[in-house]
C-alpha cells in the first residue's frame, strides 16, 4: 500500500487493459463482418449454381440455418429477397440465352426455370422493357 506512484501505475494498467480489450472488441466486429460476408458469398454461390430449380428452404438446411432467419438476413444484407435475387439471375440468364443462342423463347424459359411462359414474358418485359422476342431482335441488330 505504500509504494510510490502506486497510482501511476494503476492507471498504466487500467490503460493498457482498455487497449487491449478496445483490440478484442474490433477483432470480434472484423470477425463477424467476414463471417456475413461469408454468408453472403454462399448464398449468392448457392443461387449462380441452381437458379433455375434453388429452393431457400434447400439452402437454409445446407447452411444450417433457421430459414425465416436466413431470409431476413438475406434481405437486411442485400437489399432484396431470396426470390427477387433468383429472379434476377434467371432474368439475366435469359438475356444472355436470347442474344447469344439459337433456342427458341420457349426452351430460354424452360432452360431458365419458368414453366409458365406467360409469366415469363410479362416478367421479362418488365425488366427490359420489350418481349422476349422483341430483346433478340433488338440486340442481335447492336451486335452487328
Amino acid at each position: 500500500n505504500k509504494q510510490p506512484n502506486k497510482r501511476r501505475t494503476n492507471q498504466a494498467t487500467m490503460g493498457l487493459l482498455f487497449l487491449q480489450l478496445m483490440n478484442y472488441m474490433d477483432k470480434l466486429e472484423t470477425d463477424e463482418h467476414a463471417g456475413q460476408q461469408r454468408l453472403m458469398i454462399s448464398v449468392l454461390s448457392y443461387i449462380e449454381n441452381n437458379y433455375k430449380d434453388g429452393e431457400l428452404t434447400e439452402l437454409a438446411a445446407r447452411l444450417h440455418y433457421d430459414i425465416y432467419w436466413l431470409s431476413k438476413e438475406i434481405k437486411r444484407q442485400t437489399g432484396k429477397t431470396y426470390t427477387e435475387l433468383i429472379q434476377n439471375k434467371r432474368l439475366n440468364q435469359a438475356a444472355w440465352l436470347l442474344t447469344s443462342t439459337g433456342m427458341s423463347v420457349l426452351d430460354v424459359a424452360l432452360e431458365v426455370g419458368y414453366d409458365n411462359i406467360s409469366y415469363f414474358h410479362r416478367i421479362f418485359q418488365k425488366k427490359y422493357g420489350m418481349t422476349p422476342r422483341k430483346y433478340r431482335i433488338g440486340t442481335s441488330r447492336d451486335l452487328k
